[in-house]
């Protein structure tokens, strides 16, 4: 049954047409979902309006992990400040630099398919899980920044080059101490295999100068990102970021992980009809997942016992991504998954691999096939959800140009009229509200979770407490109220009536009197 979607082409298929069908996608799907991507909460209290405080604070001598909490690379923080020095430090300028993250990640996608020789179904799976894949808007210049890198590591593999692979996979390092270690250990693996030489008597050796010379060009890169970053933000911010630890200390402090509270909020919704779960992402990433790992222990095998022969170089290949895509995944998944949006990080390690499928065996088709219907249910699911928040939303002034209902545009009017010549302070476990509306109190920090402070962050949130009129919080039950996971916080503002609420957010006042003045 359809033979010609099962067949490889003669010739590769054209990058540049498949990257322009790719981005044409990935364009479509960022337009349809601007209300989700621009909302009001997701950039005033939320993860993407976090990463304009990060670009803040840095850009006025705090460094990062030193003097406020960050989690991620140096390196996606210096690609902001010179985008954000050239457009300006609003969520627009936020949203164009990570689509075009996401259109870097399309192009990586289009390069796997020309290397591959994919066959239709191949690229018809891709094309629909373009949506999964490639976010359309990442949370962080980081998050964005990571999956382009690795991406490109991917197809550099497919490609034969291993060099540039293990160079993009140390620059992902420093844009975000996760991933990147992992496809660096396994780009290293490949290099040390294929440096293994037989020489005219069939005695195996080492050819160090071979390996040497894959190895320079990620050594170079890596001393000069270490340079670089460490002349601009300084040695302890450096050391400070280029690991994970700090990350794997949040993580375990908010209980994050698959199986975990953070983890099951993403596929656990009570009371929901089993139906309802295909109009979101959870059985693709699943089912995906699990055909993944079924797919990467065959190709193990086939690695294993392949001796070369008639297209045994492109057999090899195909079964060595598939491999690489399996092992990624399952380490993102058992180790690096946190809260429920997490699915989004490393997507496309389970769409480019699925899709590489389609050529690992004739026994692949019926499989991805039925992939490609699960994830092309899970993008209607998305385009209803989308649709419906364009009828709901709207931009407008009061809220600074992003997408708000208008019950979040009633309460933003009563807090601002609340806070109009009073020395009013934010707390919120992150966002930019600050920034986007004038007269608050500037941020001191970025995130406030639980684990432990740096640079006196938590002392400075003291100050700023006791130093204000009135304070804006989320509301207890909103996730981004911060004061059920830190107990000072709550202790600090225990005392504080509640003026307002709404809700979402509430104003609460000083009862200590404050001269009034603005932020």
């Amino acid at each position: 049954m359809f033979p010609g979607w099962r067949r490889r082409p003669d010739h590769p298929p054209s990058v540049g047409r498949t990257w322009a069908l790719l981005a044409a996608i990935v364009l479509g799907t960022a337009a349809l979902r601007l209300p989700h991507d621009l909302s009001f909460g997701d950039f005033a209290f939320g993860d993407r309006g976090g990463w304009l405080t990060v670009q803040y604070l840095a850009a006025h001598g705090m460094r990062p992990d030193v003097d406020f909490r960050y989690y991620y690379g140096l390196l996606p923080i210096l690609a902001g400040r010179l985008w954000f020095g050239a457009f300006g430090l609003t969520p627009i300028a936020f949203e164009v630099a990570v689509i075009l993250c996401g259109l870097a990640v399309a192009l990586a996608m289009a390069r796997l398919v020309g290397a591959m020789r994919l066959n239709p179904i191949g690229v018809a799976m891709l094309a629909i899980g373009a949506p999964i894949a490639i976010p359309s808007s990442y949370y962080s210049l980081a998050h964005g920044l990571e999956a382009a890198l690795l991406s490109h590591a991917l197809a550099g593999i497919v490609n034969g080059r291993r060099a540039q692979a293990l160079t993009l996979a140390t620059a992902a390092c420093f844009a975000k101490p996760a991933m990147g270690y992992v496809f660096g250990f396994f780009i290293l693996i490949t290099i040390m295999c294929a440096s293994m030489r037989r020489d005219g008597s069939g005695a195996r050796h080492f050819d160090y100068r071979a390996a040497l010379q894959e190895l320079l060009p990620a050594a170079l890169t890596g001393a000069l990102l270490a340079a670089i970053l460490a002349f601009v933000y300084g040695v302890p911010a450096l050391l400070a970021t280029i690991l994970p630890g700090a990350g794997i200390r949040a993580y375990h402090a908010l209980g994050f992980g698959l199986f975990n509270q953070g983890g099951r909020r993403f596929y656990d919704f009570p009371g929901v009809p089993l139906i309802a779960y295909f109009g979101v992402v959870v059985p693709f990433w699943f089912l995906g997942g699990i055909w993944l790992e079924i797919a990467g222990a065959i190709s193990v095998i086939r690695l294993i016992r392949d001796r070369g022969g008639a297209n045994g170089g492109e057999r090899r290949r195909v079964a060595a991504i598939v491999a690489f895509c399996a092992a990624a995944q399952l380490i993102a998944a058992f180790v690096m998954f946190g809260g429920p949006s997490s699915w989004m990080n490393y997507a496309f390690l389970i769409v480019m691999g699925v899709a590489a499928t389609a050529v690992l065996s004739e026994y692949c088709f019926a499989p991805v096939v039925t992939l490609a219907l699960i994830a092309m249910v899970a993008d209607i699911g998305v385009a209803i959800a989308a649709t419906r928040e364009w009828r709901t939303t709207t931009p407008t002034a009061e809220t600074a140009g992003l997408w708000a209902s208008a019950a979040e545009r009633d309460a933003w009017r009563t807090i601002e009229a609340l806070a109009h010549g009073h020395r009013t302070m934010v707390i919120s476990d992150t966002g930019a509200a600050p920034l986007i509306f004038p007269g608050l109190a500037a941020p001191v920090g970025v995130y406030l979770l639980p684990g432990d402070q740096v640079g006196y962050e938590f002392a400075r949130v003291l100050a700023g407490i006791k130093s204000a009129n009135l304070v804006i919080t989320p509301t207890s039950g909103n996730d981004g109220d911060a004061r059920p996971r830190l107990p000072w916080l709550g202790d600090a503002l225990a005392g504080y009536p509640v003026v307002w609420r709404s809700a979402d957010l509430a104003v609460l006042r000083n009862p200590r009197p404050v001269r009034a003045g603005g932020g």
